[in-house]
């Protein structure tokens, strides 16, 4: 065979060993890693998933009992994305929306879901109590921290471009980082506009609830964290402590996604509310249907034994509707105002935003 014709296999057979291309038409690859850190007062591990743009092809993982799908500790692509905070609602984990994490990394962002130690399917000990907000904004500023410092993350991120994704409890830590400040002027009449059942007005939650008084007002600076751009905040919890005065100091862009089946975050009393004592309105999204597991993936079937009433099929046509409406209603609000890829070169780009 002539020396070119060898040259020329060659190079195809090393073509077939490279990665799949970064970029394809569908999107990136959904590449992913654990990592974590220990909280400094209180000892306590936080342990975090990581989704990220990957330039090798995705597969089944096992993190018992949860089965996900990504490209294990799989090479970044070139370039730095935005970052995106996951965090969970009280009910969930880390891995309770691994399929919302991995579509968003498939459209060009690193995404971040730390397991929330005391405010978790696991462990619900601050349940109603201050210290399941500010532990929360705490800990989400520290996966920051985590991340930049990475070396195998670090680079992939641009630290000018970081956003928060949060749901429930974790969306009302994300306006805590944008700048919200809490106080109690709307805790004081709220069980009596509320249902007979809400959940904050039982005696337990509303003792917990009323002791978190006596930390307000906060100082201005002890959580708002200014590298947080924009915020998606869905079935925000607590919308009683946060009067116009109180969110006047919120910077980030923000998107308010209201639940119209769920009994904690009850949209007239939560996210409407938040949105009608907003001076500068944010984008809104009512999902009239939802509640919030039925945003959650397909639990894995130990959980669903465990919990019926959180688990939904994964072919439940609802639950794949909702999460394809809010799926691109995320990437679209995210690339808007985060973008996506930032080449080597510093080239920036919006990205096609649905």
């Amino acid at each position: 065979m002539p020396a070119r014709s060898v040259l020329i296999a060659a190079l195809l057979c090393l073509a077939c060993l490279l990665p799949v291309p970064a970029a394809a038409e569908n999107g990136y690859n959904p590449g992913f890693r654990t990592l974590g850190f220990w909280q400094q007062e209180s000892g306590i591990r936080v342990d975090v998933n990581v989704w990220y743009p990957s330039v090798r092809a995705p597969r089944s993982l096992s993190y018992a009992p949860w089965t996900i799908r990504g490209a294990r500790n799989g090479k970044p692509v070139d370039g730095r994305f935005p970052l995106i905070l996951l965090s969970h609602p009280s009910s969930g984990t880390r891995f309770s929306f691994h399929n919302t994490a991995a579509a968003l990394a498939a459209r060009g962002f690193v995404v971040a879901a730390p397991t929330h130690p005391r405010d978790c399917m696991e462990n619900m000990d601050h349940l109603f109590l201050w210290g399941q907000l500010k532990d929360r904004a705490l800990e989400l500023s520290a996966t920051i921290d985590l991340l930049l410092a990475n070396k195998d993350i670090g680079p992939s991120i641009d630290p000018s471009r970081i956003g928060v994704l949060g749901f429930g409890s974790g969306a009302t830590a994300a306006l805590l980082l944008g700048g919200a400040l809490p106080d109690c002027s709307g805790w004081v009449d709220y069980c009596r506009k509320a249902p007979l059942d809400d959940a904050y007005c039982y005696d337990q939650p509303r003792a917990r609830v009323d002791s978190m008084c006596g930390y307000f007002p906060l100082d201005p600076r002890s959580l708002t964290d200014p590298r947080i751009k924009a915020i998606a905040a869905v079935g925000p919890t607590f919308g009683m402590l946060f009067s116009r005065q109180g969110l006047a100091g919120l910077q980030p862009h923000l998107l308010l996604v209201g639940l119209g089946h769920d009994d904690l975050s009850i949209p007239a009393l939560h996210a409407d509310a938040l949105y009608e004592r907003m001076d500068r309105k944010p984008a809104r999204l009512l999902l009239e249907k939802a509640d919030m597991s039925l945003l959650m993936a397909p639990c894995p079937p130990s959980l669903a034994n465990e919990l019926p009433e959180m688990c939904h099929d994964e072919m439940d046509p609802l639950r794949q509707q909702l999460f394809g409406q809010l799926t691109r209603r995320l990437s679209a609000f995210f690339l808007q105002w985060l973008g996506t890829q930032t080449s080597p070169g510093g080239f920036f780009s919006l990205g096609d935003a649905e």
